[in-house]
């Protein structure tokens, strides 16, 4: 097996394991535990610091001085990105698709705190040029005496799956120490990296007892399988890891898309609202809150949560609430008037 890669230390590790025990009371004994790593940093917090910490300690032993990556105007990823290029001292370049307009708000707003720069493409046309997009915008800054590395939306490369088997490790030991030997482990999953990782992780790692769910924000589950299996393999083979991937330790539930990606349901903007006013836990609209009503509903049906415990990996998203303030809060005015 290869060493670990190098990183640089930007995240606050580890993140708490806790246990909703108001919702659990609530839901007649019910044991749900969460995994904060929305608490990995404020300006960088959620789970794409945990990829970077790798990709940014890449460019920096190559020399490299830009980071492109792309995701939409209100990507965690993106925002993780411009935070920790300011603190590596690095310029980012962010790709946004679908277009963004008017007043930068939420995820977007603190892009341009941090100096990132952006440019926006309409999706059909990022959708059809994408490689053509990412090569040129690579060229102009080569040709401008730049040296830039590029990394895909959510950090989901190879490199980047270490972010999670580290985590994989991480969240053992916090399970040992509350005695939780068997359990489910619940993760959003659009990009793929973070389920990768956490899949690599549990095989590094011989968490057999662990069985990982992940639970469809964007894209069908034919489509995730691919990327997490490519993922896999690749980083299998980049750093020479011991274990053999076994397809079948990843188990997916779907249902919980909505519309599309970026789409709040009208469950996932209940279940935020719900765990905010329970636990003084914020999830966010895209990820978290559609995730965790699978975790709800499979907790009230008896699947979860009952024998042994479901983890949730709370993967962050908090900025994006600011951008869609109307939606959030949609039903909360009548909803008190009632209580």
């Amino acid at each position: 097996m290869a060493p670990e890669p190098d990183r640089i230390q930007l995240a606050q590790l580890p993140t708490p394991l806790v246990q909703l025990s108001r919702l659990n009371e609530e839901l007649d004994g019910a044991r749900i535990w969460m995994k904060r790593d929305d608490l990995t940093g404020l300006e960088v917090s959620g789970n794409k610091i945990r990829k970077l910490e790798y990709i940014l300690a890449d460019a920096c032993f190559a020399g490299q001085d830009t980071i492109v990556t792309e995701g939409t105007s209100q990507s965690n990823h993106c925002r993780a990105t411009a935070a920790a290029c300011a603190k590596a001292g690095l310029k980012a370049l962010l790709l946004f698709r679908p277009e963004a307009d008017g007043v930068p708000q939420g995820n977007h707003l603190l892009d341009v705190l941090f100096g990132a720069e952006t440019r926006s493409y309409s999706r059909v046309r990022f959708d059809a040029d994408h490689d053509q997009i990412v090569n040129d915008v690579l060229a102009e800054l080569i040709a401008t005496g730049r040296n830039p590395r590029y990394t895909p939306m959510g950090a989901s490369e190879p490199l980047g799956c270490w972010g999670y088997i580290r985590a994989a490790a991480e969240l053992a030991e916090q399970l040992r120490a509350v005695d939780i030997e068997r359990c489910d482990l619940v993760v959003p999953i659009s990009s793929g990296g973070t389920c990768a990782g956490l899949l690599l992780g549990l095989l590094l790692h011989g968490l057999e007892h662990v069985t990982l769910w992940a639970v469809p924000v964007s894209d069908d589950i034919p489509y995730h399988k691919r990327v997490v299996s490519r993922l896999c393999r690749e980083a299998i083979e980049s750093f020479q890891l011991p274990i053999e991937l076994d397809e079948s330790r990843l188990q997916f539930i779907d249902g919980y898309v909505g519309a599309g990606y970026g789409i709040p349901t009208p469950a996932a903007i209940a279940t935020l609202q719900h765990v905010a006013r329970a636990e003084g836990i914020v999830l966010d609209p895209v990820y978290t809150a559609k995730a965790f009503c699978a975790v709800l509903d499979a907790v009230r049906e008896g699947r979860w949560g009952r024998e042994h415990p479901v983890v949730f990996v709370q993967t962050g998203g908090i900025f994006s609430n600011f951008a869609w303030p109307e939606r959030v809060l949609r039903g909360m005015d009548s909803d008190r008037s009632a209580r």
